[in-house]
């Protein structure tokens, strides 16, 4: 779709900003913001990807199908979506799974985080800094650069393979378990690929922290799962930095959506009355004593401290992730001595929610299932989901500062914030 964008800014104090497509991000989205004398006297958010209505088809589908439809909301987290989802099914059916099954799905949905942090870093948001339109100069302007890119991302890819079958879309992972056990063998290969990379990765670290990322304060209310000694990825409490600490089961109980009338996400708020945010930064300002000591250091060395309540860091908090999680797989391949497992389970009917921490943040699914195991209800809510609010109070607090800028700078100060985000509009809009 080619990209449209207008701006206008009178003479007068008031000025109207709209922006109708916003490039690079994945899904479609707009804004528009009419600021005068310093304040905002409107502002809308605008995500107008079409309504997909995932939780409508999925009732009167069988448990054992919801994984592999789940997973098509998103093209670069499908993982997430599939191992929440099976989480939440096997909840739900009183089924329990292997340790073995645990360890591999925290290696596959690392690989995926690596894999989409690694894509959003370069192609989506550093071309915002380097003073880019795309990543298609940096091939030829910046080839060290790029050609970083692609050795750390087709590391992940490989252990991603390794793991799933494929690098997108993975067919492995079922309900109960796996279709197959990777062998050891190729397991190492793809951790010895890693460690090719994590001199790139602690490079990427350094790179994103040397770009002229704005200096803008908003404290936000934080949301991530909180792990128990671990890095959180598929398990944890849940909790923010206003005091929220709960399990997912009670989910429902603090947080809610509600529908406006200019955009087709629903907007997620905390106990009904605050916007908060997910994501790399909010992990990181909640579990930054349970990183690698690798992951520590680099973000000592570049000044990232905690907490942090500058919204555009979140680029760098998904560089320190990309450390951590090479880290985090090298460690768990080198102490995993795979064997066969066949799945075993007997269906019971029931109800149940999981939540595990997608590359974008807090993914939530829950599931109601008949005796018969068919879906009876399904309620999905998505990272860029529970981070809309938040992003809309960002930039109301972002435009009164800049409202002097040029055009330009001030186009491009509201598309690096919610760049910065890591959206991903389609999930949003499920």
């Amino acid at each position: 779709m080619a990209e449209k964008r207008r701006i206008t800014i009178g003479k007068s104090p008031e000025k109207q900003i709209k922006i109708d497509y916003l490039a690079r991000t994945e899904g479609e989205a707009g804004i528009y913001a009419l600021v005068s004398d310093g304040e905002v006297k409107e502002l809308k958010f605008n995500i107008w990807e079409p309504a997909r209505f995932f939780e409508g088809f999925l009732v009167g589908r069988m448990y054992y199908e919801v994984h592999d439809l789940v997973s098509r909301i998103c093209g670069i987290c499908p993982v997430s979506h599939m191992t929440t989802a099976l989480r939440a099914l096997e909840k739900a059916t009183s089924v329990q799974i292997s340790e073995q099954t645990k360890i591999l799905r925290r290696i596959l949905a690392r690989s995926q985080i690596i894999a989409s942090h690694i894509i959003h870093l370069y192609m989506l948001a550093a071309p915002d800094y380097l003073g880019y339109p795309s990543i298609l100069p940096v091939i030829s302007e910046q080839p060290d650069v790029f050609k970083r890119f692609l050795r750390m991302k087709t590391a992940a890819n490989s252990l991603t393979t390794v793991i799933g079958g494929r690098a997108l879309h993975t067919m492995s992972a079922i309900f109960g378990g796996f279709t197959r056990i990777p062998d050891r063998k190729n397991l190492v290969i793809a951790a010895d690929s890693l460690k090719n990379v994590k001199e790139d990765a602690l490079e990427t670290v350094r790179f994103i922290a040397s770009l002229p990322i704005p200096d803008f304060y908003s404290k936000s209310i934080y949301v991530s799962l909180r792990g128990d000694g671990a890095y959180p990825v598929n398990e944890g409490r849940l909790v923010s930095t206003s005091g929220l600490d709960t399990t997912e089961d009670r989910y429902r109980e603090h947080f809610e959506e509600r529908q406006l009338s200019y955009t087709n996400s629903k907007y997620s708020t905390l106990d009904g009355k605050e916007s908060f945010m997910v994501g790399a930064l909010a992990r990181i300002n909640q579990n930054f004593d349970v990183l690698s000591d690798d992951a520590k250091a680099i973000a000592s060395e570049v000044g990232f401290k905690i907490p942090n309540y500058n919204p555009y860091l979140n680029n760098l908090a998904q560089a320190i992730e990309i450390v951590d999680g090479i880290d985090d797989c090298i460690n768990l391949i080198a102490n995993l001595k795979p064997k066969d497992e066949k799945p075993a389970y007997n269906i019971k009917a029931g109800e149940g929610a999981a939540i595990t921490e997608a590359p974008r943040g807090v993914l939530y699914h829950s599931y109601r299932v008949s005796k018969d195991g068919l879906i009876k209800k399904a309620d999905i809510v998505t990272p860029t989901a529970h981070n809309a609010a938040n992003i809309e109070k960002n930039l109301s607090l972002l435009l009164p500062t800049i409202s002097n800028l040029s055009e330009k700078e001030i186009t491009m100060r509201c598309e690096q914030l919610i760049r910065a985000y890591d959206p991903c509009f389609s999930c949003s809009v499920h």
